[in-house]
């Protein structure tokens, strides 16, 4: 999505507190939000109302709301749009655009529904990594192409973890992934898996079932 819409997003398409923002991400300043804190990590354990706070607050709250709950080191990746981003000004760029702009926004009406969450505290742990080297059978640069980005963020520390199951429906004003699709509205379902530390997310990573999409902009036959 970043992809598509981003270049777009100018700061002359921000308001005043989103430009002000962004400001304070680029010279590193406090970026909390007044009435944000708890959702954006002053609590500890996490639960489905923070996982929902986290997932319907892409367009009910605005992406300042969004970022905070990240921490400073961190990794976000959405596999289908293809996009790993490890900055925040990079990653409130992303979600700017899931922001309730009004009915016109070339961007689109974006609604998520959070159905179930699952989630645990642990103690101090970190992804466990396959060794180095290329398994054999593989093209070294297609091995590469798909295991990095999975070993991004590996050594990030967290002491707490969260899977979501939610479900997605956006009305579209303008064109999909070069697909037509002014006027189209569709819905698919998704999974969010979170990993946090001290309240805040240092890895998320986000799977859509993008044939859905395909099957209702007339792509793929449904079978």
């Amino acid at each position: 999505m970043y992809g598509l819409y981003a270049g777009q997003l100018e700061e002359n398409h921000l308001d005043a507190e989103q430009r002000q923002y962004l400001n304070r991400l680029r010279v590193g300043s406090t970026t909390r939000i007044e009435g944000a804190t708890a959702i954006a990590g002053g609590q500890t354990r996490k639960n489905f109302a923070t996982g929902s706070a986290w997932l319907s607050g892409f367009f009910d709250m605005g992406a300042q709301t969004i970022v905070d709950m990240y921490d400073d080191e961190f990794v976000w990746e959405d596999m289908e749009f293809d996009l790993t981003i490890t900055d925040k000004e990079e990653l409130f760029k992303f979600f700017t655009v899931f922001d309730d702009a009004g009915p016109d926004s070339p961007h689109g009406v974006h609604v998520f529904n959070l159905i179930s969450y699952d989630g645990h505290q642990v103690p101090p742990s970190h992804a466990t990594i396959c060794p180095e080297g290329v398994p054999e059978g593989w093209d070294e640069a297609e091995y590469q192409r798909l295991a990095g980005p999975i070993k991004i963020g590996a050594d990030f520390e967290y002491d707490e973890w969260g899977y979501m199951q939610w479900v997605w429906r956006a009305k579209h004003n303008s064109d999909f992934f070069g697909i037509p699709a002014a006027g189209k509205t569709t819905v698919t379902r998704g999974t969010s898996t979170q990993f946090y530390r001290n309240g805040k997310i240092v890895r998320c990573r986000t799977h859509w079932n993008f044939r859905e999409f395909a099957i209702q902009l007339g792509l793929v036959p449904r079978v």
